[in-house]
This record gives C-alpha cells, structure tokens and sequence, in this order.
C-alpha cells in the first residue's frame, strides 16, 4: 500500500528590517554557497558616482571620520564596482560584523536558514537602499544619516525614502506579509515613510532596568536585536505572537509596557 506524505511548510507572515554596520569583514573565511543582486544597484552607482566627486578633506568632513579612515573609504569609493566581482564582494549577512550581526551569527546558518531569512529579512543601507542577506556588498561606509546632496534633496532620507517604502510594499504585497517588524536603529528605520506603509508596523524595543527605572541602552539593543533575528531564523517565527517567546539574556516579553505598536522586552 502507497501512502502520500503530504507536509505544509508554514510560511511567516512577517517581514523584518535590520541595520546594517560600520564594522564589516571581506576574507572568505565563511561563505554562503549562493548569493544575490542588490535591488537598487543602479541607485548605489548613482551615488558613487556623487562620492567620487569628493576630494579627500571633503569626504573626511562628509563622513566624520579621522584621517586613516577618510583614506579608506576614498580608495573604496574608487574601486567600487557596479558588477560586483567575486573576488572583492560578500553577502552581506555574512560581511557586517557589527554587535547585532556577530549576535546574529549567520555563520551557524544551514542552506534552509538562508532561505528562510533571504525571504523574511532587509538590511536598511545608506549605499544599497534596502538588502538581502544574501547580497553581495562591496567594502562601504555610508551611514543613512549621511548629509549627502543628490537630485532628490540634501540627503539620503530625501534618496532613499520613496524606494525602499515602493519595495517594501511590493515585498508584502507579493508574499502575504501582515506585519513589518522594525528590529533596525531609529537613524536608520526613517528611511521607510511608515505612513506610506501598507501593513502594520511592530516596533521592537528592549530596556535594562537601572536605579529602578527601565532605560534603553544602545549597545545591549544592538546585541539583543541580533539575538532576536537569530531566535527568529532558527525556530521559524511564522507569527506575531510567538515572539513573545524570545528570552534570550535574560530579556523578557513585558506586557505592561508594550502596546499594538511597540513589543518591549525587559530585564
């Protein structure tokens, strides 16, 4: 006798935004076997084109870095490549090294995890827009906060805003999502004009408790957001509701705190 497995893959109906890094790592210690193309690479080229305008004591001022760093990211302005060649890109889950992403650990990620994470998740960029994990990213500095003039305003809010708001629509729109999760840092969640968003919008916040009063503490956020992505990759959060069961270092889902707009985890 034939039997017929038939098994449902549930699908999450969440989409969430994280910050990208300053802090990045292009050796190929770990790689993805697979990887993307940037949505706005056309947009990102617009704006090196603009960068490479800069003399050096410009870029210094413009990105607020010391010397040895301006020097850098003037070499990296100059050597960006629109084609992205293997040899000098990384995806760029696996290339920000910052607190959230070494939290996140997407070196512990299987082929599914990639998968599953490729769908559900952005990385907010000043140079790329809006990202997948599994794009390739050449070595950058640009915060979206940056205060660079362009056609659209004097800076990347003005670029940006409208793109990754249409793109973020369209992703929902085109997979079911209910719900945008904003897990990213206030500088860079403005980039997304919430009123033009077309589902609900969740914010995350996590607070240390300090001389009896809950405070948030930007270097913990940054770890715990991390943390969260990677309890959210691992065990397949498909609903709003189950991340309430995030605990990780200690955090705890607070309900006294938190509203239909705002989840607050404490400790």
């Amino acid at each position: 006798m034939l039997y017929l497995l038939i098994i449902t893959i549930k699908k999450a109906n969440m989409l969430i935004v994280i910050s990208p890094s300053k802090t990045q790592d292009f050796s190929k210690s770990f790689e993805s076997k697979t990887h993307t193309i940037p949505v706005f690479l056309k947009e990102s080229q617009e704006l090196i084109t603009i960068l490479k305008t800069y003399k050096l004591t410009d870029l210094l001022h413009l990105l607020k870095v010391n010397k040895s760093l301006a020097e850098l990211n003037y070499k990296r302005i100059k050597n960006w490549n629109i084609l992205h060649p293997e040899k000098k890109s990384k995806t760029a889950v696996l290339a920000f090294k910052g607190g959230a992403f070494k939290n996140l650990k997407a070196h512990t990620f299987t082929t599914s995890d990639f998968e599953f994470s490729s769908l559900h998740i952005r990385i907010l960029s000043g140079l790329y827009g809006l990202l997948r994990p599994l794009d390739y990213i050449m070595p950058h500095r640009l915060e979206m906060g940056t205060n660079i003039s362009n056609f659209y305003g004097k800076n990347l809010y003005k670029f940006w805003n409208e793109k990754i708001t249409f793109e973020l629509n369209r992703i929902a729109k085109e997979n079911n999502f209910k719900t945008l999760i904003n897990l990213a840092s206030g500088e860079y969640f403005k980039a997304i004009n919430t009123k033009s968003i077309d589902i609900k919008v969740v914010n995350i916040t996590f607070m240390q408790q300090q001389n009896g009063a809950y405070k948030v503490l930007g270097v913990f956020s940054k770890k715990a957001r991390g943390k969260m992505v990677n309890f959210i990759v691992k065990n397949r959060i498909i609903e709003l509701s189950e991340l309430k069961l995030f605990n990780n270092d200690g955090y705890v889902f607070n309900p006294k705190l938190s509203s239909e707009q705002e989840m607050v985890y404490t400790r």
